[in-house]
């Protein structure tokens, strides 16, 4: 790994969005997975001057054990009679994303610039999918048949990335927004936290609200009461502008209003639906090992008589079993923990992980390519000793409760 100022890596949705644009234009019907593949592949062996960080801490090791066991399930599929290819794409789709942990570890000081680039990318990339959406363009049409499947329609804001990530961008651009926001002392970042609180509505995606709703409370504490970012008399100028756009809305788009309202009162109905897949994870008979990563997503649907297209950890359970679960779950309790730690510092982060963890318990987000990379590299940041701001406090820090417990609180 370099340590530029600036690395190949904090451009990926740059080039992301360059891929999306190629497709949307010039071949709408062929899905460019493979083309993304190859901009990660490439990222990683740009950065492999510094083999090193792989090993540098007992996180580090452990974020490899995950990999490397994801990767040996390849050998279950000599059993359960799916096709090869299912693994290589479910592996390109959720675990190569996975060495943007490692990515995160590059700088030896805090540096945004990746989240600033994606935010950026964010801005433009609902700018024309909202467009297209009003338009109703004929490529737009084909382009998300391919992106979301065919017959989708186009009721609900679906920018460029498809609904479910949509609504999950939305949720990330408006925690970056306001990460800007604060730093800025309220001076930069309003306007893009609102265009990306807006699109995360405009999908009526359920987990999506929900988690804005979350969201949009713990930022207000944390900028209000908590650390007192920003005066509390602009909390006053903040509430008196929203009831004016709010009684604005209702009364040229009071459908509409009723309309959220009423999708995000379907909450408890999104788990019943999804209970009985959920299920299906426990009554496997490999349940230590699992049947093989991506044997029971998506990409396995033809093949396979089980099928858990949404919920995450119930897919992990399945395909990698309680050894790949608990590697999993073992890095989010650390990533969680040292974040609480350091909230000052790293509410941005922290808040990322969350939200994209609350969301992955009703879909399968974290196999997506494209919010993937931005949630492991929020757990890089989270987890990176060189970037926290007391690192000789957190340097040492094992799994050990109490060692955890010290992280969490270095002033200690």
């Amino acid at each position: 790994m370099t340590k530029n100022r600036h690395s190949l890596h904090e451009y990926f949705y740059l080039l992301l969005f360059g891929v999306i644009l190629l497709q949307l234009y010039f071949i709408p019907s062929i899905r460019l997975g493979v083309a993304t593949s190859i901009i990660i592949i490439f990222l990683a062996i740009n950065g492999a001057g510094r083999r090193s960080i792989i090993f540098k801490s007992i996180e580090n090791k452990i974020v490899l054990a995950y990999i490397v066991y994801n990767t040996a399930t390849v050998a279950l599929y000599g059993v359960n009679g799916i096709p090869l290819s299912v693994f290589a794409a479910e592996w390109s789709n959720s675990i190569l994303p996975v060495f943007f942990y490692y990515f995160a570890q590059n700088n030896n000081k805090k540096n945004d610039a990746f989240y600033q680039t994606t935010l950026r990318v964010l801005i433009l990339s609902f700018a024309i999918g909202f467009y297209l959406w009003i338009t109703e363009s004929e490529i737009y049409r084909v382009f998300m048949d391919t992106t979301e499947g065919a017959g989708t329609d186009l009721l609900f804001f679906q920018s460029l990335f498809g609904l479910t990530a949509t609504g999950a961008f939305g949720v990330i651009g408006f925690l970056i927004s306001a990460d800007i926001l604060f730093k800025s002392k309220g001076k930069s970042g309003k306007l893009t936290l609102i265009i990306c609180a807006i699109a995360a509505i405009l999908t009526f995606r359920r987990a999506a609200m929900l988690v804005l709703a979350i969201s949009i409370i713990a930022i207000h504490y944390i900028g209000y009461y908590k650390y007192e970012f920003i005066k509390k008399r602009y909390l006053l100028v903040e509430l008196i502008i929203l009831v004016f756009v709010y009684l604005a809305v209702s009364a040229q788009y009071g459908d509409f209003i009723e309309s959220v309202y009423e999708r995000a009162g379907m909450i408890s109905e999104a788990f019943e639906g999804r209970s009985d897949t959920w299920k299906q994870a426990f009554d496997m008979t490999h349940l230590l090992t699992g049947r093989g990563l991506g044997s029971v997503g998506h990409k396995a649907l033809d093949f396979s008589d089980t099928l858990i297209p949404d919920g995450n950890y119930f897919k992990i359970i399945a395909e990698t079993g309680v050894i790949g679960f608990g590697l999993f779950f073992v890095i989010m309790i650390l990533a969680i923990f040292r974040g609480v730690g350091n909230l000052r510092h790293q509410y941005m982060e922290l808040g990322i992980v969350l939200a994209m963890s609350l969301i992955s318990v009703g879909s399968n987000i974290l196999t997506y390519q494209s919010i993937a990379p931005i949630f492991w590299y929020s757990i890089g940041r989270l987890l990176s000793r060189v970037q926290v701001t007391n690192s000789k406090a957190l340097d040492g820090c094992g799994l050990h409760p109490r060692k955890i417990l010290l992280c969490c609180n270095p002033s200690k």
